[in-house]
């Protein structure tokens, strides 16, 4: 009897779960996802240009900009106002939810800066902007680094932020957001690379009990 009880109860968390699930997906849709892989740019990125990716990047393709001159370059690359939908619905949806990241990779292409017998310094700056929100800019500097003489290695940096620490809260009356990159160097000429741009909701603790619980329950019913 103890073996049925606990199955009972780890059914009824299985079926807890698939209905948490179903509520999460009420929210539609729950990420907006841009991987850059194949095509141009959607038309609401500005000043930048579809890349197969450089070479040794093993994400397939990717949005490019070159930071032209040396100095700031202000924001080379912007997201605007439409987003996957052609709205900005999608985001709305996230932002509303009080529980939502966004991820991204920058990568930086070693072999385009100028050769040079000497180290250069280069970063990459990152703001998000909204009518909510206003102007939030991530210490000025998200990639902040120093490339060496003759160094043509790739490098690749993921970051990731909560809709709260860019300024885009459930709480803000904001209909549109808006996204803008910026290359900055000493010397050298330089293009990076955005991808794997990742709007998407983090679970619930609760969610991902249930879902654990509801797991088990699978298990346990296949062995019988």
């Amino acid at each position: 009897m103890k073996n049925y009880s606990i199955k009972y109860i780890l059914a009824a968390a299985a079926a807890l779960a698939a209905t948490a699930c179903a509520n999460a997906d009420i929210i539609s849709p729950s990420q907006v996802l841009y991987t850059f892989d194949t095509g141009p740019a959607a038309a609401s990125w500005t000043s930048v240009a579809w890349s197969a990716g450089p070479v040794g990047w093993a994400g397939g393709g990717a949005l490019q900009s070159t930071a032209a001159t040396s100095g700031w370059q202000n924001w080379t690359v912007t997201q605007n106002y439409t987003w996957q939908d052609g709205s900005q619905a999608d985001m709305q949806a996230l932002a509303a939810t009080g529980n939502a990241h966004l991820s991204f990779d920058i990568i930086v292409d070693g072999t385009s800066f100028t050769p040079s017998s000497t180290a250069d310094w280069y970063n990459i700056s990152f703001a998000a902007n909204s009518d909510g929100g206003g102007w939030t800019q991530h210490s000025g500097n998200i990639v902040d680094s120093y490339h060496n003489a003759s160094d043509s290695a790739l490098y690749s940096f993921h970051l990731d932020y909560s809709f709260a620490q860019l300024g885009w809260t459930a709480s803000a009356p904001t209909s549109w957001y808006q996204l803008n990159f910026g290359g900055n160097s000493g010397a050298d000429v330089f293009n990076y690379y955005i991808d794997n741009l990742d709007a998407y909701i983090v679970p619930e603790p609760t969610t991902l009990t249930l879902l654990g619980l509801g797991a088990a329950a699978l298990l346990m019913f296949r062995r019988k």
